[in-house]
């Protein structure tokens, strides 16, 4: 190469750079690159369920200013697609495998899968050694939901939920079903029994569903006591008799004292139900009449001696524990992400769980009420 030549490449470098200013080289693509720390940030992101967007505008904090994250919103909206694409050519693959992996670093964790006859992954159950540990310590009552539909194919996300020593829920196990039938909650139920060694819990809540409880008394039969979820029965409540009565009247305020009545019992439940269905011209409604007559399955009153843990008498645990799973997933997911945030959620089950283990041994309880009480006792003798 002789001088005039490197005299043309010269003009070319600064005639070009003299076109750009700092603020516009960040839209020009030979100044936009992903790197390795880019890339991370996204993935990291995506397991608290933080998308491209959340991801370019941390990014732009961290480096204090748009001009120096470089690359653009839509370069880390590409690698997302990118990313996502890939995963989907090898998704269950890629799940099963991550399982394998830990099966082979901790022979404790525990999995199972089937296939249909597609070769779809239909089935998948999964427990890991700390939940397998917590369900020996406080498994004693069970809660089964299988209404979470979470992932891009349709899968139903159902989780294995008991309440620790802190009366905060604990996941005991995760569960990934294709179809909602009496076959695949059998599947799921054999497997959970497997994975906590045998054990069978003393107690399952479960949704109302024909399939769910065929399969709990094909797996779980005179071992388990069995009965519905009052939250998922009562959320129906509205729908099923309609807005009018439920906006317009106390229906819905006098039928929920009675129901979530905790000291309640079978005969003062039943006169006031009939009473309150008759005030409100509801007593041959069919619904209705169809859950009085499995009251015995759902209403308190009627299993005193039953051990719950508190998982079907309060709105707030069912509530709280269909938030938790909420706010990690979305019905978009491949099942590699899913997983990913299925364990970001584990984790902070789990430092919550030791927050409050540690406040508990760090901490003495406060007595001022009980010496209130004392007093007053005192005083009235």
């Amino acid at each position: 190469m002789d001088s005039g030549e490197y005299e043309i490449y010269d003009f070319v470098e600064v005639h070009t750079h003299a076109m750009v200013t700092p603020s516009t080289m960040v839209h020009l693509k030979p100044y936009r690159n992903l790197n390795l720390f880019h890339k991370k940030m996204i993935m990291d992101n995506s397991k608290v369920n933080h998308g491209p967007l959340d991801s370019f505008r941390m990014f732009k904090e961290y480096v204090k200013g748009y001009k120096n994250v470089g690359a653009s919103l839509e370069d880390f909206k590409k690698n997302s697609r990118d990313v996502k694409k890939y995963i989907k050519e090898y998704d269950a693959e890629m799940l099963l495998e991550t399982f394998m992996q830990k099966k082979a670093m901790s022979p404790s964790f525990y999995f199972d899968f089937d296939v249909d006859d597609q070769k779809r992954l239909s089935k998948v159950l999964w427990a890991d050694p700390i939940s397998i540990k917590n369900y020996s310590l406080f498994g004693e009552a069970v809660s089964f939901d299988a209404t979470y539909n979470f992932n891009e194919y349709k899968m139903v996300f159902c989780p294995f939920t008991g309440v620790d020593n802190h009366k905060r829920c604990v996941t005991f196990a995760g569960g990934l079903l294709r179809k909602e039938d009496g076959e695949s909650f059998t599947w799921l139920f054999d497997n959970f029994v497997k994975a906590m060694g045998d054990c069978y819990p003393s107690t399952i809540i479960t949704d109302q569903c024909r399939g769910i409880n065929q399969a709990v008394k094909d797996v779980f039969g005179d071992k388990t006591q069995h009965r519905l979820c009052m939250w998922h029965i009562m959320k129906k409540l509205p729908d099923k008799v309609g807005p009018s009565i439920c906006q317009n009247t106390n229906f819905l305020k006098e039928i929920n004292s009675i129901v979530w009545d905790g000291e309640i019992d079978t005969e003062e439940f039943e006169l006031r139900w009939k009473a309150i269905l008759s005030t409100y011209e509801l007593s041959e409604h069919e619904w209705l009449k169809s859950m009085f007559d499995i009251r015995a399955t759902w209403i308190p009153a009627y299993f005193r001696d039953i051990y719950l843990g508190g998982i079907m008498r309060t709105t707030s645990r069912s509530e709280s524990e269909n938030s938790f799973f909420g706010n990690f997933t979305n019905p978009h997911l491949t099942l590699v992400k899913f997983w990913m945030r299925f364990q970001s959620a584990m984790d902070a089950q789990r430092l919550k769980y030791s927050k409050v283990t540690a406040d508990d041994k760090n901490s003495s309880p406060k007595l001022s009420n009980l010496c209130f009480w004392k007093r007053k006792l005192l005083n009235s003798t």
